[in-house]
């Protein structure tokens, strides 16, 4: 039998997911968006780094299992900065705090260097409805 090959693992997720980011934040620093825009923006990266953070564990877990202790460490240490902003982002958006956001934003502009933003989307402005998403994800958590 001939081995089967996934090519859609975490790592080609987290670039995906980091374009994705890339792609909304020049979204967000464009003159023209407007304050609705830029919280639904700022939700949805935040909700898109929740989904990296939950591809760094399924990562993490088979070397876990392996006893590999240090290569999990280190990668845990590498992208440590998306628990950092996650938590940031959260305070932030349950207080309402718009115009606070800067540190975390600049921490992603940094980390999405590399990551080039998409030039074409399937869907148009896909950060559209996060603020509500948000809102009844945090109703159903109590």
């Amino acid at each position: 039998m001939s081995q089967v090959i996934n090519r859609n693992n975490y790592s080609s997720q987290r670039s995906s997911y980091l374009r994705f980011i890339s792609t909304a934040l020049e979204q967000y620093d464009n003159k023209k968006t407007t304050i609705e825009e830029k919280r639904d923006i700022t939700v949805f990266i935040l909700l898109t780094l929740l989904e990296i953070q939950k591809s760094i564990q399924k990562t993490i877990q088979p070397w876990e299992k392996r006893g590999y202790w240090v290569k999990a460490d280190q990668f845990r240490a590498e992208w440590q900065w998306v628990d950092l902003v996650c938590n940031g982002l959260q305070k932030k958006i349950r207080r309402q705090e718009w115009s606070t956001l800067n540190s975390e934003l600049n921490v992603l502009r940094k980390a999405c260097l590399d990551f080039p933003p998409y030039q074409r989307l399937q869907v148009k402005d896909p950060w559209k409805g996060s603020w509500q998403k948000w809102q009844k994800i945090q109703k159903e958590a109590g």
